[in-house]
């Protein structure tokens, strides 16, 4: 196809381009120049949308994405540590009502306890009856004495017996290794 057969194409075929270049050129008169402004006035066309839209989004469409990643990111952040928060003042409030239970419960059960005699309640004793008390010291001093006997008693049959064990230990090894000894010497003396 020839460039005279495009032009005669878009000068008898479009109405649109037709109106373009009589606003664009109202002057010309001459078909041939009527024809190239026209085409002019097309490739004008043709290339302004790109030209439009390149100046229209400066920011590509990454960085678009980009931000709006960013921007569900911060929205998803705020949304878990408010879900933090409130499970954490859902743990606190239920330990500090577990705690008032377990309070509650102990000053019921110390209310249901007797009291136990002080100090000065054994002072009061020990001064009316100071012979009983003498006899009780006695008897619990003989009752550790005799236990400490009994338990020293133990830890010395257990030391002499863990000793003894020992001794004969080594000196079996020390009996089997000179046999040994003994045996690589005969057999290299023959």
């Amino acid at each position: 196809m020839k460039l005279s057969d495009a032009l005669g194409m878009i000068k008898g075929g479009e109405k649109t381009a037709s109106a373009h270049a009589s606003v664009v050129s109202p002057g010309s008169s001459s078909p041939t120049s009527d024809a190239g402004e026209r085409l002019k006035q097309a490739l004008k066309e043709a290339t302004a949308p790109a030209v439009q839209s390149k100046t229209a989004s400066q920011s590509s469409p990454i960085e678009d994405l980009t931000k709006i990643a960013a921007d569900l990111s911060k929205a998803e952040h705020e949304a878990l540590t408010k879900e933090a928060q409130l499970y954490g003042a859902a743990v606190c409030d239920g330990f500090m009502a577990r705690a008032a239970q377990y309070q509650d419960a102990t000053n019921k059960i110390a209310g249901a306890q007797p009291k136990t005699a002080g100090a000065d309640d054994f002072e009061k004793f020990a001064a009316e009856n100071p012979s009983l008390v003498k006899e009780a010291a006695e008897l619990g001093y003989a009752t550790t004495t005799n236990q400490l006997e009994k338990l020293a008693e133990a830890a010395y049959a257990k030391g002499w017996n863990d000793t003894v064990e020992q001794i004969h230990k080594a000196a079996c090894d020390s009996f089997v290794a000179g046999f040994q000894e003994t045996l690589q010497l005969l057999e290299g003396a023959r």
